[in-house]
């Protein structure tokens, strides 16, 4: 290409852009800090499957041998054979910590990786009851609130609950963004190191979105302000 004359091949494009995921990371976390999603008093909590292959198709693949692992996503109600994403956001939905584990680790092991920073109110599913880590969040001051499953009483009032369960919907907003425009379900390399670079650059993606989404409604809001003067 004429315009492009030191174009590298995509291979080497690729590397050099995992390269970069210590620097993608230190991005995000100044986005975080800029929008103050790191300092919010309400975060939410959620998980999602990441397939690396049909169930038919296990035993042919040569990929992640030892990492990758059979699991059951209850929202989807399905099996399937890869990773889990364990996802925080604040309570606008801006992604805050993200880490990846086997498929059949459980989130309520994984979660303790991407709260330790945050206090607060944190909403999470049914999946994150477990008493001990209701006191863990206790004592570091952040205040874990999940539905109770049906044979558990709940002495909270109903409205309290149904208010809880709305404000967690926007995890789910987000997932769904992140899936829909960055297809982030599905896995298409063939190591930890570049899978750890991808799933960030994906996250930063979706930052960078709502970063600008906010910027240009603060400059929208003082133009009418203007134009209302």
């Amino acid at each position: 290409m004429p315009l492009f004359p030191n174009l590298p091949a995509r291979s080497q494009f690729v590397r050099q852009a995992s390269n970069l995921w210590r620097v993608k990371q230190l991005f995000h976390q100044h986005l975080c800090h800029q929008l103050r999603a790191d300092t919010c008093n309400v975060h939410l909590i959620d998980g999602f499957p990441i397939e690396l292959c049909k169930l038919t198709r296990v035993r042919k693949c040569k990929s992640f041998k030892g990492d990758a692992n059979h699991s059951y996503c209850a929202s989807k109600d399905m099996k399937y054979f890869g990773f889990h994403g364990h996802l925080l956001v604040d309570g606008r939905g801006i992604p805050v910590e993200f880490t990846v584990t086997a498929a059949n680790v459980d989130e309520r092991d994984a979660a303790y990786e991407i709260i330790n920073n945050i206090k607060g109110l944190l909403i999470g599913d049914k999946g994150l009851i477990r008493p001990i880590l209701n006191q863990e969040c206790s004592q570091a001051d952040i205040y874990l609130q999940t539905p109770l499953r049906k044979n558990m009483k709940d002495e909270r009032p109903k409205w309290v609950v149904k208010q809880l369960m709305n404000v967690r919907r926007k995890i789910e907003t987000t997932i769904g963004q992140l899936v829909e425009y960055f297809d982030i379900e599905h896995i298409n390399c063939r190591d930890l190191w570049h899978l750890t670079s991808r799933m960030g650059r994906k996250i930063l993606g979706l930052s960078i979105g709502g970063y600008l989404n906010l910027e240009l409604g603060k400059d929208s809001m003082k133009f009418e302000g203007m134009l209302a003067g």
